[in-house]
């Protein structure tokens, strides 16, 4: 009989960034299907609400579910001569700053073989126009994965890693402008993999792989969930 259980997260507790909705909440749908125990963040009371609501609607995926603050990323567009110092500090302050003092206090409590996992964007490496502070914060992200894996990895047994979506049909997506959505097109039914958006569930598996024993040899890179929009 063939063994997954290096796939399963039984016994597992994992906490997602951002997830009331859009990948953040299919992230950790997924992961409690395979048997974790997880918490869904939220930063609002109106995300308060869709956390819980996702927490309740899936009740059957939990092993244990729970909802409470945190935060979620920034990803607002702005051409260089329109950045400002406020939205530098914003984006720089959520992006970046929030996952480094978050790590920093969850590590007393993260055990041996624990997973860290970014999302991080294809703008950090494609060079989207408007996108000086927003990739500029994801290609952080992605330093950070590099750093910390070679300072957690002989200490605390602890792969980090990141996830590299390209543009993704959230709600965020719809609720774009329709110019973005006209200039992002050409860039869409270029995607070496299909002519199309990508979905929550085409990201969410390879998070989920992330966190599995069967990934332990993996540390300190970006895995591509973008179609193929670069190599």
């Amino acid at each position: 009989m063939v063994d997954f259980s290096g796939v399963s997260l039984e016994g597992k507790t994992a906490i997602v960034t951002g997830s009331s909705r859009g990948i953040g909440a299919g992230i950790a749908l997924q992961l409690a299907k395979r048997g974790a125990n997880v918490v869904v963040n939220y930063v609002s009371e109106g995300s308060k609400e869709r956390a819980d609501e996702i927490v309740k609607k899936n009740s059957e995926n939990w092993r244990k579910g729970h909802s409470m603050p945190s935060y979620a990323a920034l990803g607002n567009e702005a051409d260089l001569k329109d950045v400002n110092v406020e939205m530098y500090n914003s984006h720089f302050d959520c992006n970046v700053r929030g996952p480094i003092f978050l790590t920093q206090a969850a590590l007393p409590y993260l055990p041996r073989g624990g997973r860290i996992i970014f999302i991080s964007s294809a703008a950090a490496r494609l060079g989207v126009a408007g996108q000086t502070v927003y990739a500029s914060t994801k290609a952080a992200n992605e330093a950070l994965a590099r750093v910390w894996a070679k300072e957690l990895g002989h200490s605390h047994g602890i792969t980090v890693n990141c996830v590299n979506p390209g543009p993704v049909a959230t709600d965020q997506w719809f609720q774009s402008d329709e110019q973005f959505l006209k200039d992002m097109q050409p860039m869409i039914e270029a995607t070496p993999a299909a002519p199309r958006v990508g979905e929550v569930e085409d990201i969410a598996p390879l998070v989920a792989f992330l966190c599995t024993e069967d990934s332990k040899w993996t540390t300190g890179s970006v895995l591509s969930a973008n179609g193929g929009l670069y190599n």
